[in-house]
């Protein structure tokens, strides 16, 4: 989706059209393209099991990954070190233009903070949480206390296009993949989750992920502004592994199909 963006983009360009454009006076056939380039997206999923790298060097939990022989390892161009995405969390990608918000990067994550804050503040789940503990940039992300981190941030900025995102832990299997690795080079932390927290409380924790991803689109919508539109299930086309689990292969936008890996 960012390379069909970028795509959009050159096109309009070579075309003397700025992706900023008003739709008035477009000339006939590149409206498709401007369409393309001012759109965007907010992909709300569950990762099979894997261990992503950013861009910063991880050798040490790099090799404590490498003993999970049934989890994938992906190199990512996203800051931060290596993490853990999996079943019981909730991964969001916003595919955003920053410019056309005039929101700087650093503006941008501290908006993902906001969002992810007040989301876990919200009616449904009823979780206080607290500033990052530490400027430094690997404590970037959502803190339930100086201790535990319960949402990731790592993003990557390109032609002011936004791309990979945030992980939010709902339930207690999304931290299995954590139990080898020191996430996000912090050893003295632990990852936690909405059920963990809410348990911790003496509350006994209902929540599903879709009603998490809902609660989070909409606040996406509230803090930057914007409508929020879902996507017809019937864009979607998956693919179902030995064990029955569905898997996202392609998404389905004006008859093209856009592969997601």
């Amino acid at each position: 989706m960012i390379e069909r963006r970028a795509n959009a983009r050159s096109i309009l360009r070579q075309n003397g059209i700025p992706h900023t454009a008003s739709s008035l006076g477009v000339p006939p056939g590149f409206q498709k393209y401007l369409d393309i380039a001012q759109t965007d997206f907010l992909l709300l999923l569950q990762h099979t099991p894997v261990y992503t790298l950013g861009r910063r060097n991880d050798d040490a939990a790099l090799s404590a990954a490498l003993t999970s022989p049934n989890v994938d390892i992906v190199k990512t161009r996203r800051g931060g070190l290596l993490t853990y995405h999996g079943p019981g969390q909730l991964v969001g990608y916003p595919i955003l233009d920053l410019g056309l918000m005039n929101l700087s990067t650093r503006c941008y994550i501290a908006r993902l903070q906001d969002i992810l804050r007040k989301s876990l503040s919200h009616d449904e789940i009823q979780l206080q949480t607290i500033n990052s503990p530490a400027d430094d940039s690997k404590y970037t992300g959502v803190w339930s206390d100086p201790t535990h981190k319960i949402a990731s941030i790592g993003v990557q900025v390109q032609h002011r296009v936004t791309s990979h995102g945030f992980a939010l832990n709902v339930h207690t299997n999304a931290l299995d993949g954590f139990r080898k690795i020191v996430a996000c080079g912090l050893p003295d932390v632990s990852l936690t989750c909405i059920d963990e927290q809410l348990s911790w409380h003496g509350k006994k924790s209902q929540i599903t992920l879709i009603q998490v991803a809902n609660i989070i689109a909409n606040e996406f919508g509230k803090n930057l502004n914007r409508d929020v539109d879902l996507i017809d299930d019937m864009s979607f086309v998956t693919s179902t592994k030995f064990d029955g689990t569905q898997v996202l292969k392609q998404i389905v936008l004006d008859g093209e199909c856009i592969p997601t890996n």
